[in-house]
């Protein structure tokens, strides 16, 4: 990555844990993209009552060569009960899958269609029939 890490987090425990988690992350996220500009991270912890779990928010910005922005937002939502390094590790496979999309693009490794494949069937019967 060309500029470091970029790591937000606000209301967060154990923020060295989650930085760990974080870093892990970004590096497997490398290897899938070598010429990844720049990576945010913002995570957020809301405060709720003291009985009441709390939600966590992540939301992660990544740019790529030359105009490719992907931006995965994630909460716990519902799902309360996830702890904060699986919402992360959840958030970071997203990316990657996306990410792993964009380079495969780039590399023209995607299904190209042509024209005959796209033709109906019936009408690609009655073209061969009418070249014969």
């Amino acid at each position: 990555m060309k500029l470091p890490l970029e790591l937000i987090m606000k209301n967060v425990e154990h923020k060295q844990t989650i930085e760990a988690v974080v870093n892990e992350k970004v590096a497997k996220l490398e290897m899938s993209c070598d010429h990844i500009i720049s990576c945010r991270v913002f995570i957020e912890q809301n405060p709720t009552h003291q009985h009441a779990k709390h939600t966590y928010h992540v939301r992660i910005d990544v740019r790529m060569p030359p105009h490719h922005e992907i931006v995965i937002k994630r909460d716990s939502g519902r799902n309360a009960h996830d702890d904060l390094s699986a919402v992360v590790r959840e958030a970071f496979a997203a990316a990657r899958r996306q990410v792993e999309v964009i380079v495969d693009r780039q590399k023209r490794k995607v299904k190209s269609h042509t024209l005959a494949s796209m033709m109906p069937s019936k009408l690609r019967k009655f073209l061969k029939m009418e070249e014969e």
